[in-house]
């Protein structure tokens, strides 16, 4: 029988905000008092079964505060995750350094890059996070090109801007998942580019059309291939 790591996205691939919630959609999140986070009853579903078959591993650049924020339901809990793009491996309430000592090299650009844009008017939220990666949120206001000189690998998601230090990808996070739970076979999902080099690795991907899989981008994205994983 195979051994399956089944590493998955999280944010816009399981769960996504309250722009795209449906009626009978379950919270799983709170920030500020409000409701953040949902997942559809399906989904919740058919995460239980791929649990007990395979190891589940979300895999997510929210930071580790962002990520223990989600409190899933009452009998369901991811027991691992890796989260700050692979810089961090959860079992548990336990932490480790997953790909920090590969950051090293590059803290020096991260502070420059954040020193440069932290007072720029274009950009409403400047941030390094967890010690491992900028962030950057364009101004409403603002949406002409921007230009980065720098050695930081650049990805652009909406308003939305990260600055990785190269070996900090979601590729680099499968492999030292692969390492520690040496699968037989290896499924991944996500949504946008930042995951595509964790679906390059994987022996089996599932991603939206717009990332060259076969899936739509409609609001069962989800629940479509979470079906398709539970055949295998």
């Amino acid at each position: 029988m195979d051994k399956i790591l089944f590493a998955c996205d999280l944010d816009n691939t399981l769960i996504h905000s309250h722009k795209k919630r449906r009626a009978d959609d379950i919270c799983v999140e709170n920030f500020d008092g409000r409701e953040q986070s949902f997942i559809s009853p399906r989904v919740l579903e058919l995460l239980k079964k791929i649990s007990a078959r395979t190891i589940f591993v979300p895999v997510t650049t929210r930071s580790v505060e962002q990520y223990r924020r989600i409190f899933w339901t009452e009998n369901f809990r991811p027991e691992f995750a890796v989260v700050a793009n692979g810089a961090y491996f959860l079992d548990g309430d336990h932490q480790e350094n997953f790909l920090r000592d590969e950051i090293s090299p590059f803290v020096d650009d991260l502070e420059i890059m954040r020193e440069k844009f932290s007072t720029d008017a274009r950009f409403n939220i400047c941030r390094v996070v967890d010690e491992s990666f900028l962030f950057l949120r364009r101004a409403d206001d603002f949406d002409g090109e921007i230009f980065f000189d720098t050695r930081l690998t650049v990805q652009h998601t909406g308003k939305k801007i990260y600055l990785f230090p190269p070996p900090l990808n979601k590729g680099n996070a499968l492999r030292r998942l692969a390492e520690k739970f040496s699968p037989t076979k290896i499924f991944a999902a996500g949504d946008s580019e930042i995951d595509l080099p964790m679906l390059i690795l994987a022996d089996k991907a599932f991603a939206p059309a717009s990332l060259g899989g076969k899936f739509s981008e409609a609001p069962n994205f989800a629940e479509e291939f979470l079906e398709e994983v539970c055949k295998c």
